[in-house]
């Protein structure tokens, strides 16, 4: 006969192994007609735009563009100049894993750029973009408490609390963020923008009540033209937050992971209310949020039961979820002299550019690695505007949590000091590693029980033994195996608790009628 269980029965959602894409896109550009031919180019950057991702059909098409800014000299003396022009980036990602997806998280990184001048009015491009999703399916736990007829059928269980961290909700939101960055009194107002950058970093994220508060940073790099007509940078951090609506009843511990992709930027010289004002920067981005809520649930878990009147043949299988833990953090100092084959007079810009981001091992000898391709815009003894590159491996040997799968989420580089030096300029920065490590609990659950009556095996037993308790044995196990009770046992032996048991010392085992 199949008795009824009692059931808990948890809806949440498992994340799926990352999918993961290196994409490279070429394309030919005319300069455009109302700037003067190129003479020299001295710097190409790229900022990338992830708009939008549509799973179907077991593929998710990426949307975006990969927004450059050309710097060059020009001819016939014309001094600086910059025009921006857009890559289109439309892929598709497929695997098995985004069939039956409910949603997914969008990471994007530009690893490399370059640029060559064809003649005077025509550059070639080519970006190397690495894209990466994390497909969510809903899903449920089901966690087994108990039987519903347990008296009638004289079922004894062994429970087990245990803290089960699943992911109760995801969370998506687009916004924008508007700001205004000024001069310091000491630098001359701006005659013209000729190049400028912007990052996100995640800086916090928790769940207060029923909503998630995101907090941000938004730097800005810009290179420009004074009023003087000579060549200056400025960089600024600007701070925001957001509220996502979060978990309507929190009944555990919760910890949020959020990632951001910026979708789009406008950046200008003037602010909203004096648009003339050359000593500010405004800046308008485009922002989407995506959130992950996990919540640690405490359950008490039948895992082990057995009849002292009846045959029990019970089934259970092992569920897995693939946990999304919160990402750890670890920090490496970096310092590169990059040489510049020219003596440096000014340094206008420093830029860090990561690629090829993993890790190896694990545990307690894990190694985080990465390829970072150091710039330094600068001007030289003659205030000509001239650009060194250096690649360089940062290694860092660590230890990490847990056993599961880890992986490099994210990594950037903090500010970064430049120090010139009689052959070059040397950069000192920390870099960070944001880790995750994606662990797979596994939960054995009990699906469905019968019960038989015993056979006529059991009727000739002895209702009494005398035995010694063995090394690494529990009276729950002798309690099973001469079907009786842990509280019988202590009863008989006149002992208060379990671990009044003494291993080698004979214990009465009474066997339950």
């Amino acid at each position: 006969m199949e008795l009824e269980l009692k059931k808990e029965q948890f809806a949440c959602y498992q994340a799926l192994p990352q999918l993961s894409e290196n994409r490279e896109e070429t394309t030919e550009t005319i300069v455009p007609d109302y700037l003067p031919d190129i003479a020299r180019i001295v710097d190409a950057s790229g900022c990338l735009f992830l708009r939008s991702r549509e799973i179907a059909d077991g593929k998710a098409q990426v949307s975006g563009t990969v927004r450059m800014t050309l710097l060059y000299v020009a001819e016939d003396a014309q001094g600086m100049k910059s025009f921006e022009y857009t890559l289109p980036l439309d892929e598709t990602i497929e695997g098995r894993a985004l069939s039956g997806s409910a949603d997914s998280c969008l990471d994007g990184r530009l690893c490399s750029c370059e640029v060559r001048m064809l003649n005077p009015r025509k550059v070639f491009t080519r970006v190397n973009v690495e894209l990466t999703l994390t497909p969510y399916v809903p899903a449920s736990l089901s966690v087994c408490s108990g039987v519903k007829e347990q008296e009638a059928y004289k079922i004894e269980t062994l429970c087990e609390k245990k803290d089960i961290g699943i992911i109760r909700a995801i969370r998506e939101k687009d916004f924008t963020f508007s700001d205004e960055v000024l001069l310091s009194g000491t630098k001359e107002p701006i005659q013209e923008l000729l190049r400028t950058k912007c990052a996100l970093r995640v800086t916090d994220c928790k769940s207060i009540g029923n909503k998630i508060v995101l907090k941000g940073v938004a730097r800005l790099d810009a290179i420009y033209l004074d009023e003087s007509g000579n060549l200056a940078s400025m960089s600024s951090e600007l701070p925001f937050s957001q509220i996502l609506d979060g978990l309507a009843e929190e009944e555990g511990e919760t910890t949020v992971r959020a990632s951001l992709r910026l979708t789009g930027a406008e950046i200008h010289v003037g602010s909203e209310s004096e648009p003339d004002n050359n000593r500010a920067i405004s800046l308008r981005l485009y922002i989407s949020a995506f959130t992950a809520v996990r919540e640690v649930k405490s359950v008490c878990c039948v895992v082990d039961l057995y009849s002292t009147a009846y045959d029990l043949t019970a089934k259970t299988e092992t569920v897995e979820l693939c946990d999304s833990a919160a990402l750890v953090l670890r920090e490496q100092l970096v310092r590169e002299k990059i040489e510049t084959g020219a003596e440096v007079q000014t340094v206008l810009a420093t830029d860090v550019i990561f690629s090829s981001a993993g890790v190896s091992g694990g545990g307690e000898s894990a190694s985080l690695r990465a390829t970072a391709n150091l710039r330094v815009l600068y001007l030289d003894e003659n205030a000509v505007p001239l650009l060194s590159e250096r690649r360089s491996e940062v290694l860092l040997e660590t230890d990490l949590p847990g056993s599961g799968q880890a992986r490099v989420q994210d990594m950037y580089a903090g500010e970064i000091a430049a120090s010139v030096g009689a052959d070059g300029v040397e950069l000192r920065f920390p870099v960070t590693f944001a880790v995750s490590v994606a662990e797979t609990p596994r939960y054995p659950c009990l699906q469905s029980l019968e019960a038989e009556e015993c056979g006529k095996k059991d009727e000739n037993v002895p209702s009494l033994v005398l035995r010694a308790m063995k090394q690494g044995e529990r009276l729950w196990d002798i309690a099973k195996l001469y079907r009786t009770t842990v509280e019988a046992i202590l009863a008989a032996n006149e002992l208060k608790e379990e671990s009044a048991a003494v291993i080698g010392k004979l214990l009465l085992i009474p066997r339950r009628r």
